[in-house]
Order: C-alpha cells, then structure tokens, then sequence
C-alpha cells in the first residue's frame, strides 16, 4: 500500500467502518477506508487490520458510515479479505444478544463464533498442504512465492511471510491458498475423528461363492474339534446375519484367535476389516424399524398439536424410548418442505456417534459440524448452510452458522451441563441460546431427554412450553431393576469387600457368568482423593490451588486436577517425619485396581480423563467393550453419556452419597439425573437389566426417587425447597469472580467493588464469599452472588451497574489487573 493512502484526507464523503475484533474491548473500534477499498467494503465481510502498535488482526465489518469520529484520527484498514459476506444480519442480531444477556463484549462473542481459519492474526502459523505439486502458473508471483517459502521451511508464521514478500498485506493471499488449499493451517493438521472399524470373518474361495464345496472345508477341520466347531458357528450365523464379528465367532464357537489364524492358514477363512456404525444396535432398532411404534406416532401428532400455539416443546421419553426416531421424523419433514434444521447434541463424543445413523436416513442433507473438521471442510460447510441446504448436526458451537431458512432446532439430552460453556467468555449456555436464535427466525424448538431439567419442566408446568411423555422403552422392553445396597448395614455386619458391598460383587458374578458385561461408575478419576498423615492431620495439598493432590497409582504421582501440578509420593511426613501416611477415599483407577482381587478371571477397563487422552483412546475402550473384549467397564461420568452396549446387563454406582453432598444448589438435580442416566445404560433386548445403587445414607430421597424412578416426586419436592431458599427458576442468578495472584489485592478490590454494587443493588448482592476452591493456578478468587427476581426491568438494571462497576474496578489504581468473571445464570 502506498505511503499517501495510510492518512486518508478526512473529507464529508469519507467512508469508515465499525469493526470488530476478536478481543475482549468494550466495543468496535472505527477505521478509516482508504479510497480504493470503497467498492469492496460491505457488512459482515472480515479486513485486516492493525490494533496497537504492530499486531494485525482480522476484524469483521459491523457498519460502514460517513460519522467522523471524535477521537483520534482513525487507522486506515490494510486490506479486505472476503468477497463475499461471511457473516449475516441474523448472526450480529445474536451476538449482540449474547453480548447484552451474557455481559461480555462483541469480540468475545465473534472469538467463539467463528471458526479458527477465519481469524487470523500476526502469530497463526501456516504450512504447506498435499496438493503443491500443482503447475505453478495457476498460482500468482507472490503466492507462488509462499508456497516455495513453505517448501524449504516446514511451517511460517503471518510476521514471517510479511517479510518475505517485502508487504504488509498478506492476508488476502493466504485466503487464496487456503481456498485452493495449498496451504493449511498448523491447527488443522491435527487428525480428524476416523470412522469405526472391527474386524470380521468371511470365506475364502471357492468356498465364499460355491456352497457346494462346504464338505471340503470340513474335511480340512477335521482333525480339530475347535476348528469344526467354529466352521458350524460361522455357517449358522452367516445364515441370519450380513456380516461376522470375529469376536462373536470366538464367543459363539468358544475358541480363540488362533483357532481362526490357523483356519486362515489352511485358505478358509479370511480376516477383514470393517466400517460400522457407531451407535448400539439397540438404537439401531429404533431408527431402522419400517414402521413407528404406536407410542411414536402419538408423540409425533401431541408435538406438532402443542407446535400450533408454543414455540418450545419438551419431548420427555425414558432412556430407550426412541426419541431419534421422533426427531428424525420431524426432520425429514422440514427438509422436504425446504427449511433448515439445527440437531444440537451435548458434544463431540455423541455427534460422532449419532450421525452415521442420522445421514443413513437422512442422505446428504445432513452436514456434520465439530471443532475437528479442517479449514476447508468448514468453509465448505458454512457456505452450504449459507445457501440454506439441509440439517446440521453439532455441538453447541453449531449454532453460530450463517442459518437462512432455520424451521426447527432440536436440543438432545437438553440437561447436560456440557451445553453450558465455563471459561472463557461468553459464558453462554447452549440450550438457552438456541432457545433465543429459533426465536428469531420463528423456528420451532423440540428439548429431549429422559431427565428433564428442573427450569425446563418448571416451564412446561406454567404453560410456556408444550410437554409430550414417552414412558416405554421400545420394543416392550422392561426398565432396570433398581436395587438399593446399604453400604452403611454392610460395613457394620463386616459384608464389605474393600468398596464393595456383597450385593454388587454377587451381581456382578452373576452377570459374567451369565455372559453378560457391567458397567461401574464412580465420579472421581486416580487411585485416592487424599494421602494424609494420621499423627500430625497433614495431607497432600497443590502448590498453587487449594485442593488435595489425588495419588494415581499407575505413575505413582500425586497430581492436581485443576492445574496440573504432579509431585512424587512422599515416603514419610513432609511435617512431622512419620512414615505411616494413609490414603483415604476411591477414584476409578483403585477400584479397577481393587476388583482384580475380588473378580480374577474378570477382564477389567478404565474410561476417565486419564486414559481417553490420546487420539481414538475413546472409541478404542468403547470399540473393545462391545467387543467383548472387556467384561467390566470402570469410568467417571463418561460412561453415563448416550452410549448403547447390548450385552450390559448390571450397572453399579458406588457412591451415591459422594454425588449428592456437594455444596451446590444442583448437587441433587445432578445426581438424580447421572444415576437414572446410568441406569439407562442397564439391560438388553432380551433381558432386563440391573442397578445397583451403593449408599451409605439410604434414607435419602432423591435415593428414593431414583429408585423409583419418580421425577415428578423428584421435581415437587426440589422446587419446594429452591422456592423456599429463593433459588432458579423463581430467582436469576449471576456470579462475579475476582482473581489476582496477591490475596491482598483481591480482597481490597472485591470490598472496593461490592461496596459500589450494594450502594446500587442493596440486598441483593450476597457476600463477598471464598468460593468451595479458593485458588486455583496461583490466582486467589473471591466471589459475589446476585440474586434477581425473574423481572427484565430489575434485571436489566442490574447489569448495568455490575458493567459500570467492572469498568470502574479496572480504572482504578492498583487493580487494573485484577481479572473480573461474570457467569449470568451459573450452572
């Protein structure tokens, strides 16, 4: 750009634009437009811009406008990098929303709608794609130029490319590259989810396409009586199914992979692999049935009757009922009438899990969108949804998609606390959101789940949303049997193993003897919670959290699950030398540990955070379970999430107790719905499941309720007492977070900042109080709860002052880096 255009002459006819950045600033900054950008520069396209001294951003146009700004005199804009629009009115309508309900800023707000690609800054990190052995007169000077850059050095970064092409304006050039990808992005190249494979069996010639030649392969077994018994398994079973698991072969014919090796050897066999699906056969059932069940067909016709006159319908149907195929559809119903449907599940792990069966009825109009798809496959995406094509499935961050035509939006498992997002802004939820965005287009709303949300049902009970049950799991299938095992009894009648009572080892036994496969849950991942000193009370704490370090037996480390920290295991008493220290509690890693010892022969898995880290470590543990390659499957709350094995046929829960005494006014709502969602897990087509609840307090009702699996007692008894204690849903809530690595200076800042909200807002500012971990990464929090009648007038009135008071706190001398959290509706 030449040096006469940096200062634009500032006449009447002078064009500027609001643009945002993806940054936390209170608002859109103006830039000038240079006079030959004028015709290229509309709403909603991105321009490259610098903010401060020398960082460039990608920044959106929200308004272009002739107002000459008061301040200083304006940047001028670097370069326009879209042609098109890649962001539409309807979506700013939202953003601004979420900006106003969620009391964040617009650049934080575009920072989690837009995909990663779409904003680049000096530091994103580019490198050559597959596809550079092009001819290279279908690329220009400079972007050739780039390319052969990026040969000889793997990666570059936008500073490095500057220098190399001797300008600043780079980033329209990348947009091309991208596009014709030639070039990735660094974070793109990471691996994307890869489909299910297993292994199956089938014949070899002449055997695989001439029946008739059968005898000679049983002649060939016929020394061997494991050989000749697994050839009859694989005929009878080739008979009723399209395919043969080899793990079922093993099962059926009682042999063992060699038994099948040697069988290959001998050219009868062949081993293969296979794509499959990855959601249970059960569900599979569900969706591939020709016809409705009649407990469908009456969902379908009191959904589309409460649709007439209520935006928002709760769709209440116990685990297994066959809400997908409800859904499914009213899906293909929006499709064939030409409109959009937004599919939300809670996250990845389920999306990739639903939508092979989803697409299979669906065909291509269905498009998949997570955090793994590469800049292309986005771009591809975001433009088709642009076009008003079809479905989309994703988690929450499907909702900031270029929608044109949205109809419906259905919201999965709708109380899952994965829709809510924690840090960093916006603190939106997901759920509440989509709720919002449907508004806006006059689309419909269709929540589903088995354990509705206490908000959720609270609004079909006013009459703002419509209520349609599904009580019967399909197929006539019967619910679990829940079994209560009083831990507390046990213990005192010595029938305890370790963590165990005799009910659940006995079940257990049973269940393997049957052939069939468990499931345990317990919420807390490594071997002990705490490792203490039973002489002087000292126990493991993390240096930089207030938390107990959890010892995990397989490093043989403490670690801290909030930051990270690890350290060895003391071998005496940091404080009084005593070498008898002690562990007190259990995570998943000791209770696989522990039911070795109880149950030998047993083949024992682990699904906690500790050992999903690594690429396809979760489908790989799911893959080996329903191979039956694992009996029982020990986990944190990943094991309750939406996933369908047919051979489970007890589930145990260990500690009930542990859910349900959490200083949290949900701790009972939760631990309701994570027992009935892992009882959900129990039972088969052809026999009904187990669950075994261990408690030490079995007198408690939400036990109770569990074990009946009364919601509605549940939810009477659970609003009387939040309405009593001036709890959602008859009160909103917002929670304000100070943080700085000085408790000296939180503590001054949150008296300075608490006192100015209590002069405004009077009783209802609660605290300042130190939250349940009152540090955590060296940062010292202190919070404050504010408590609003459900009045948007109060409401509203409160924000203003809790925005005014959070700007004011950081104007203020000695506090200008305390950080300041707003969580509106905490969850």
């Amino acid at each position: 750009m030449s040096q006469q255009n940096l200062h634009p002459v500032h006449s009447a006819t002078s064009y500027y634009v609001d643009v945002i950045l993806p940054l936390a600033i209170a608002r859109p900054y103006t830039y000038a437009v240079p006079e030959e950008l004028v015709p290229e520069i509309q709403v909603g396209i991105r321009v490259e811009v610098q903010f401060g001294k020398s960082k460039l951003y990608t920044g959106l146009v929200m308004r272009v406008h002739h107002e000459v700004p008061n301040q200083q005199r304006p940047k001028p804009i670097i370069s326009v990098i879209d042609e098109q629009p890649i962001v539409t009115e309807q979506q700013f309508k939202l953003w601004r929303w979420m900006a106003g309900y969620y009391l964040c800023s617009l650049g934080e707000v575009m920072n989690a709608a837009l995909p990663a690609n779409f904003k680049l800054t000096s530091e994103t990190r580019v490198t050559l794609g597959p596809l550079f052995h092009q001819d290279p007169a279908l690329l220009s000077d400079k972007e050739y130029l780039v390319a052969e850059a990026l040969s000889i050095q793997e990666e570059l970064s936008i500073e490095d490319l500057q220098d190399i092409l001797g300008q600043k304006t780079v980033y329209p050039i990348i947009r091309r590259l991208l596009d014709k990808r030639i070039v990735y992005l660094k974070e793109d190249l990471q691996e994307k989810y890869r489909p299910k494979k297993i292994l199956c069996v089938r014949f070899q010639e002449p055997f695989a396409s001439d029946p008739n030649s059968l005898h000679l392969a049983f002649e060939l077994v016929a020394r061997s009586t494991k050989q000749e018994t697994a050839l009859l398994a694989y005929v009878q079973t080739s008979k009723q199914q399209e395919f043969v698991r080899q793990s079922e072969l093993i099962r059926q014919s009682d042999t063992d992979h060699s038994t099948i090796k040697a069988m290959v050897k001998k050219e009868i066999f062949e081993v293969y692999e296979r794509e499959i699906s990855r959601l249970g056969s059960y569900e599979e059932d569900t969706l591939d049935a020709a016809t409705l069940a009649p407990q469908q067909t009456r969902a379908l016709g009191e959904i589309k009757a409460h649709f007439a006159d209520k935006g928002v319908v709760l769709l209440h149907g116990v685990t297994g009922s066959g809400k997908t195929r409800v859904y499914l559809e009213l899906m293909q119903e929006v499709i064939n009438q030409g409109g959009q449907v937004l599919y939300l599940l809670p996250e990845i792990a389920l999306t990739t899990q639903i939508i092979e069966r989803v697409q299979k009825v669906l065909g291509d109009d269905v498009m998949v969108y997570h955090s793994r798809l590469n800049h292309n496959e986005r771009i591809e995406l975001w433009q088709k949804v642009q076009a008003g094509k079809g479905a989309v499935v994703g988690p929450r961050s499907a909702m900031f998609l270029p929608y044109q035509q949205l109809s419906l939006v259905i919201v999965d498992e709708e109380h899952d606390p994965s829709y809510k997002q924690r840090d960093p802004n916006p603190r939106y939820h997901g759920r509440d959101t989509a709720i919002i965005l449907a508004h806006q287009f006059g689309a419909k709303v269709l929540l589903g789940t088995a354990t509705p949300a206490l908000e959720t049902y609270h609004n079909t009970q006013k009459g703002k949303y419509g209520l349609v049950l599904m009580n019967d799991r399909f197929g006539g299938i019967e619910l679990p049997e829940i079994i209560i095992a009083d831990a507390r009894k046990a213990q005192l009648e010595q029938r305890m193993y370790n963590h165990f009572t005799d009910t659940l080892i006995d079940e257990l036994k049973a269940a393997l003897e049957r052939g069939e496969q468990a499931i345990l849950f317990q919420n807390r991942r490594g071997y002990s919670p705490t490792y203490r000193c039973p002489t002087c009370a000292w126990h493991s704490e993390c240096v930089n959290c207030d938390v107990s370090l959890t010892y995990h037996k397989f490093q043989e480390m403490l670690k801290c699950h909030y930051c990270g920290y690890s350290t060895k295991l003391p071998t005496e008493c940091p404080a009084c030398g005593s070498t008898g220290l002690t562990m007190q509690g259990f995570g998943t890693e000791k209770i696989e540990d522990e039911l070795k010892i109880f149950l030998p022969d047993a083949k024992i898995g682990r699904m906690d955070l500790d050992t999903v880290r690594g690429k396809n470590a979760h489908a790989k543990i799911i893959g080996e379970f329903e191979e039956g390659k694992i009996d029982i499957l020990v986990g944190t709350q990943m094991v309750t999430k939406g996933l369908d094995f047919e051979r489970v046929g007890v589930v145990g829960v260990l500690s009930a107790d542990q859910l349900l005494q959490f200083p949290d006014l949900r701790a009972s709502e939760r631990g309701f719905q994570l027992m009935l969602q892992v009882a959900g897990r129990a039972g088969r087509k052809h026999r009904r499941g187990k669950v075994i609840i261990q408690a030490f307090n079995t007198a408690h009702p939400v036990i109770k309720e569990v074990l009946e699996g009364d919601y509605a007692a549940f939810y009477g008894r659970e609003l009387k007492e939040r309405h009593e204690f001036a709890y959602p849903p008859y009160m909103r809530l917002i929670r304000i977070t100070l943080k700085h690595k000085k408790p000296q200076v939180v503590n001054d800042a949150m008296k300075l900042y608490a006192h100015w909200l209590k002069q405004q807002l009077g009783e209802w500012v609660l605290g300042p109080a130190v939250p349940y971990v009152g540090r955590v990464r060296n940062y010292y929090l202190l919070d404050v709860l504010i408590k609003l009648e459900m009045n948007p007038q109060k409401i509203n009135f409160a924000k203003k002052h809790i925005h005014a008071a959070t700007e004011q706190i950081k104007q203020t001398q000695g506090f200008s880096n305390v950080r300041v959290s707003i969580d509106v509706d905490p969850y």
